[in-house]
């Protein structure tokens, strides 16, 4: 049995009730029904939704055998923010030092910085320990891992090789501060340093982004086969890929969508085969005759060459923000993909002395920022309408939750890398297009689907 003392929090029980009253409503079971499926004695789970009871780890398990639930679906999420936010210190991050070896020689010091388990962040302090003469992506000395789920988004301090592997070719791209890879799964790589006197380390920002959580269980039960079969391949055609897959769940022949749709048959046909694109005009014809959005006829697509993007900070897009004519930021946009385009990976400078309008931001996506340089530098944050502040010293790395507004102010400069979490675009019009009151009851529906006294 796992440790049970998080459900011992006030917060956590109101959660658990929440969503055992949820998923009774979702399968249509009132309390009487309820107390029966559990084996519970009448008038208990009116108890445990309303909070007059606690839930117990007995209720969930004896749930998840009664019903067609996993577990993990009557769980909450830890939110083990303080005020919204973590903030991990540089000592604190020095004192989870570890080394570790590769061919039985010192390879990287490891350092944790930040994490959450709101967010899907797992990043690192990685320092070089190997030096190299050269820049050959043969060389004996560079270690190579397997790759790794993660997508990763590396900020380079010092002279550090980068080393990258993709269907049997290997690179080696020599790099310095400020410069930055976005990185694809499963992609193996290495990096080293090319100067033992100077330091040479990296921000290794890796993230689940849509891969981790439920897609990867739900494969895992599908099978190795679904997971080829499901991938939508970018060396193949991918428009004709994504209607194909809508015709079988649509279970609509080609001239049946080609009806509905106003095109010739032997259109659709040609579509079907990649071979042709189709303009505008046809794209929402097509999205009319399948019932969906024209957007969900739209590839999403790749720029990565070799599983990787390169972005050097010589030749960076840089531009000022803020508000009402006022520059509270210097920007420097660093790696991405449009793979992901949720994901915001920036070097941050901040103008401003104190936290005026045109400093504070505020974002859909959970952030990660670690303290690069700093010289005075300020974070202020609102947590529930009041405003607090922490002084931030370089080392020093912070989670913040999404939508928690933040100013950062002084001289220094700041890493950041902002992601989408399980609130992706789907999930906000969806919410958009709820019944009155409908958002309240999706984030603690408390009440029975009915009235037992009838309206």
């Amino acid at each position: 049995m796992p440790d049970t003392d998080i459900l011992q929090d006030p917060a956590v029980q109101a959660r658990l009730s929440a969503l055992l009253r949820s998923t009774a409503n979702d399968l249509k079971r009132p309390d009487a029904y309820a107390d029966t499926d559990l084996g519970l004695p009448t008038g208990t789970f009116a108890r445990l939704v309303d909070g007059a009871e606690p839930v117990s780890w007995q209720i969930l398990v004896a749930a998840a055998a009664a019903w067609p639930v996993n577990l993990r679906d009557l769980l909450p999420l830890q939110d083990d923010t303080d005020r919204d936010v973590r903030i991990l210190r540089a000592a604190e991050s020095e004192a989870s030092s570890r080394i570790l070896d590769r061919a039985g020689r010192p390879y990287y010091e490891y350092r944790d910085t930040v994490m959450s388990r709101l967010g899907s962040f797992r990043p690192e302090w990685i320092r070089m320990l190997c030096t190299v003469a050269d820049n050959e992506p043969d060389n004996p000395a560079v270690q190579w891992n397997r790759g790794h789920l993660l997508y990763q988004l590396t900020y380079v301090v010092g002279p550090v090789n980068y080393y990258c592997s993709w269907n049997g070719t290997r690179r080696c791209i020599p790099m310095r501060t400020g410069d930055s890879v976005f990185g694809l799964p499963y992609a193996p790589h290495s990096f080293t340093s090319r100067d033992p006197d100077e330091p040479a380390y990296i921000l290794a920002l890796t993230y689940g982004g849509d891969l981790t959580g439920d897609p990867q269980r739900e494969l895992a039960v599908l099978g190795e086969q679904a997971a080829h079969d499901l991938a939508y391949r970018p060396d193949g055609h991918l428009f004709a890929q994504l209607l194909t897959s809508f015709l079988h769940a649509k279970m609509l022949s080609p001239a049946e969508l080609a009806g509905r749709a106003g095109l010739d048959p032997r259109r659709v046909e040609a579509l079907l085969t990649g071979k042709v694109s189709a303009p505008p005009t046809e794209l929402a014809q097509l999205a009319a005759g399948l019932r969906v959005n024209v957007r969900d006829l739209m590839p999403v697509t790749s720029a990565t060459t070799d599983g990787i993007s390169v972005q050097f900070a010589a030749d960076a897009r840089r531009w000022r923000t803020g508000a009402d004519g006022a520059a509270a930021y210097e920007i420097t946009e660093l790696a991405g993909d449009p793979l992901h385009p949720h994901t915001t990976a920036v070097d941050v400078r901040p103008l401003l002395p104190q936290p005026t309008d045109a400093a504070w931001m505020r974002t859909y996506q959970h952030q990660y920022v670690y303290v690069l340089e700093a010289d005075g530098t300020r974070m202020s944050w609102d947590s529930g309408g009041r405003q607090h502040e922490a002084e931030l010293h370089a080392g020093d790395s912070i989670y913040l939750k999404p939508q928690v507004p933040v100013a950062f102010t002084g001289a220094g400069r700041l890493l950041v890398l902002r992601i989408a979490g399980a609130v992706r675009a789907d999930v906000r019009f969806a919410l958009g297009h709820m019944a009155g009151g409908g958002q309240d009851r999706y984030v603690r529906d408390t009440q029975l689907w009915y009235s037992n006294e009838g309206k």
